[in-house]
This record gives C-alpha cells, structure tokens and sequence, in this order.
C-alpha cells in the first residue's frame, strides 16, 4: 500500500431517513454516483484523501422502483441502464434506447445506474444531454434546516452555467420520470470513446416532430465529456425556424450558428470534437431533408437509427 492512502469509511443507509441522519453527521460525505465511471480512472483508489466519507445509496429500497402509466415512465435512481431496457424497450423513446445501447455492453449497462450516468462528478455522460430533449424530470431530496425536502426539478434546471449538473447542497437524486415521446424525429449519436478519450468525444440528442416542412418543438443538445452539455433554447429556435429542405448555404450558416453558441460556452473543445460535432449536424440536416423529401410524416418514426 501507498504511504498517505487510506481507505474511506462506507456508509449503506437502508432508508432515506438514515440517509438524511448520516448526511447530517457527515455533512462533507460525498455519495457514490457514476462508480461504474469512476473505478475505470487511473489512481481512483484507494483515497488519498484522510478520513473520506462516502454514501452507498444502493441499498435504499425506494431507489429501485418502477413503475409506469399511458404517459410515462418512472424510475428510481438505482434501477440500472440494462434494467430499463428490460422494462421499457417498447415504450420508451427511441432516442434513450439508443443512448442506451451506445454506452457498452451489459456488462457496463448491468451495473451503470440512471442516477450514477447523471451525476457523474469532473465528468459528463452521454446521459443528461438526451434526458433534457426528453423533457424529462428529476425528483431531487436535499437537506434543509434538518429536514428532507423533495421538489421536482427539469434537467434543464439542473444545468449550471457549464454545462454540469448541479444539485442542491447535500441533494440526492431519487427518481426520474421520462414521457412516452410521440416525436417523429429522434436522433442520437456518440463518437468516440467517452471512457477511453472523452477529450476528443462527443454526443448529440434530438427530438422535434416534422409537420410537412417544419419542425414543431426541437431540442437539440450536445454533449463534450469533459466539459458538459452544451444547450440553448436560441438553438432550438433557430430550428424551429427553418424550412426543409435545406440548400448548402443555408446547412453553412445553422452550422455557424451553432458554432457560434457552442464556443462561447466551452472554448477549448479539440479541432476533433468539432469536426465531429459538424459530421453530426450534416447527419441530422441530411435526415431531415431526406424525410421531407421522400417520407409521409406518419411514416417517419424509425427516423435517424
């Protein structure tokens, strides 16, 4: 063993009461999110920091549930990526399904967690960026003057102003509620490797319903591992006012637009990224363009696998 390493002190609260009480008495305790990421860092343990708190949530019986209507799903934020599949394949938007079976084999999706690919700490999945053109919503307990608070929170809520997920002080994410997207165009895509080269990665996320030569209510939003999700609703009105299809000149200016915004917010992304990130935008104009071309909107869900 390695002088000045030490091993932290685990905490397994059965119970969001004993995890309030233990948040209480640790208030510096750091919980156990993304670990499936985390444990394929170099030097992730032992802790070199003395004393370390951390709270393993994995017992909290609440975290696992299921449970689903004619409008969405819900899930607590311990059921696993593989455990969603297994529950919702046929009625969850095609645009998470696909997130989903980007992110590795069941070997990671067995053990990978939909609060963990949320609130991955230093680093950002894939994750969030799709949930946010989902829609979707998280229910946040945090501590407040002693007590365990709940609020429903949009994930666009949660984004700080780089991009990170950003939750209340001593906050826990205990479910997410996902609407049944009835969307005609999803499109997701990574490229590159986020465990292996997040510095050159990228993803994008989606959604909007094409009615003839418009686009109703798109979100688009990409993803930079080690920077964050890069989202605006300028963008998303940027598409909602074009019409396809599209020429050269007017793909050039969007993609300039997009530029635009995506260097303003994170102004190191590698000359890779970018060429990828315009490789994607191409991809999801080229879609477009196709559908309104040759397609009958009612016919177009299996739009951009």
């Amino acid at each position: 063993m390695y002088e000045g390493l030490s091993s932290p002190n685990i905490h397994t609260p059965k119970s969001l009461s004993e995890y309030a009480s233990i948040t209480l008495h640790y208030p510096t305790s750091s919980l156990w999110a993304g670990g499936t990421f985390i444990m394929s860092r170099p030097n992730s343990y032992p802790s070199r920091m003395m004393n370390a708190e951390i709270i393993y949530l994995g017992d909290i019986e609440e975290f696992h549930r299921f449970q689903r209507n004619d409008r969405f799903a819900e899930f607590g934020s311990m059921v696993t990526l593989d455990g969603i599949l297994s529950t919702g394949k046929t009625v969850l938007p095609r645009v998470l399904i696909d997130n989903i079976q980007t992110i590795g084999s069941r070997l990671i999706t067995r053990r990978a967690t939909i609060g963990g690919t949320i609130c991955t700490k230093n680093f950002t999945t894939s994750f969030p960026g799709t949930l946010l053109v989902l829609d979707a919503t998280a229910e946040v307990k945090f501590i407040k003057k002693k007590r365990l608070h709940s609020r429903w929170m949009q994930i666009t809520r949660l984004l700080d102003k780089n991009g990170r997920i950003q939750l209340p002080s001593q906050g826990v994410i205990s479910r997410v509620r996902i609407a049944f997207s009835e969307k005609n165009c999803q499109y997701f895509r990574e490229i590159g490797s986020f465990m292996l080269d997040p510095e050159n990665s990228v993803s994008a996320a989606f959604t909007a319903t094409l009615d003839q030569d418009i686009l109703i209510n798109p979100k688009i939003a990409f993803t930079y591992p080690l920077h964050g999700v890069c989202y605006s609703r300028d963008i998303d009105s940027i598409f909602s006012s074009l019409r396809f299809p599209l020429n050269d000149d007017e793909i050039y200016t969007l993609e300039s637009m997009i530029f635009t915004f995506i260097e303003s917010s994170f102004q190191n992304i590698s000359p890779l990224q970018r060429t990828r990130t315009s490789g994607i935008v191409h991809q999801i104009v080229d879609n477009l363009n196709e559908m309104t071309l040759t397609a009958p909107v009612e016919e177009a869900s299996g739009y951009a696998r």
